[in-house]
């Protein structure tokens, strides 16, 4: 069921499945301010005031940013998904895009489509509208909000291969934080990176073939997993991580990335990257 409504005062779009709810802002964004059980909490961090940087707001949610080759801080990165959308409703899902940045030139949006009762399918895309060749990524970015009990998973490796690596880059500083790398919020088992949120400041980027990163949530019995095709040697962002995470100051968020891979994109091209959310009713064991 889809339907057009307000939700938090602004105007949004309402997905429904038998088990989900998702809802989608078009007066900020492109944007989704809220995805969970149809009549649970919001597992993601949402701030319809905001929080102020420069001429941006993070209002949380999940949102489409861009990643530029040795660049991820740049203003290309975030610059605009603050604006009044255009937006389309078919049967099963909805289109939502952003005007066109008048400097870059480029337009971001979100493809979103119900698959099955527990799962749906967000199409990440940016898309060229310039005459002139722009590069970078699609970097998609969930804010979720850790509460007590609540942690995050990502698997390593690949077992398929005959030959196994894992790669993990820790940012020490980046946008004027400064990480620990003996930091008690990661931990690691055979398969698994572990992150229990402390509130400490922290980001991890992973290359992760499986290309999943999921949040367990005991006291509503869930598990929240998004996932995100990867390419071997793909030429992603950090060194070539395919997923990231990220823990706010004082647990005011967590956020699940994943990314596309980085690449040149010529007139009237369009890059995705496609993600499946799916919410599973238990919480489920990573070991």
């Amino acid at each position: 069921m889809i339907t057009e409504l307000v939700f938090d005062g602004l105007n949004c779009i309402e997905l429904r499945t038998n088990k989900i709810k998702m809802i989608i802002t078009t007066e900020i964004g492109p944007r989704i301010a809220f995805y969970g059980k149809v009549n649970g909490e919001n597992l993601l961090y949402w701030n319809k005031d905001g929080i102020k940087y420069d001429d941006w707001n993070l209002y949380g949610g999940h949102r489409v940013w861009i990643t530029r080759p040795g660049a991820d801080e740049s203003q290309d990165t975030y610059l605009a998904d603050n604006e009044e959308c255009e937006y389309t409703i078919r049967e099963t899902g909805v289109k939502i895009t952003s005007p066109m940045n008048p400097i870059m030139k480029i337009t971001r949006g979100m493809d979103i489509e119900v698959i099955s009762d527990n799962e749906i399918r967000v199409t990440n895309f940016i898309t060229n509208c310039g005459p002139m060749l722009y590069s970078g990524g699609v970097w998609s970015p969930t804010c979720t909000k850790p509460r007590e009990g609540v942690k995050y998973s990502i698997p390593l490796g690949d077992d398929s291969l005959s030959w196994d690596i894992v790669k993990i880059i820790i940012p020490r500083k980046f946008a004027g934080n400064t990480v620990r790398i003996d930091d008690p919020q990661i931990s690691f088992n055979s398969n698994y990176m572990l992150i229990n949120p402390m509130g400490i400041v922290t980001k991890r980027a992973v290359y992760a073939p499986q290309g999943k990163i999921a949040m367990t949530y005991p006291e509503e019995n869930l598990t929240f997993i998004k996932s995100s095709k990867c390419k071997r040697d793909g030429n992603y962002p950090l060194g070539g991580c395919n997923i990231a995470v990220f823990v706010g100051k004082d647990n005011f968020m967590v956020e699940m990335e994943t990314f596309s891979e980085e690449q040149t994109i010529i007139p009237n091209e369009t890059i995705e990257n496609v993600e499946n959310w799916t919410l599973v009713d238990k919480v489920l064991k990573f070991e």
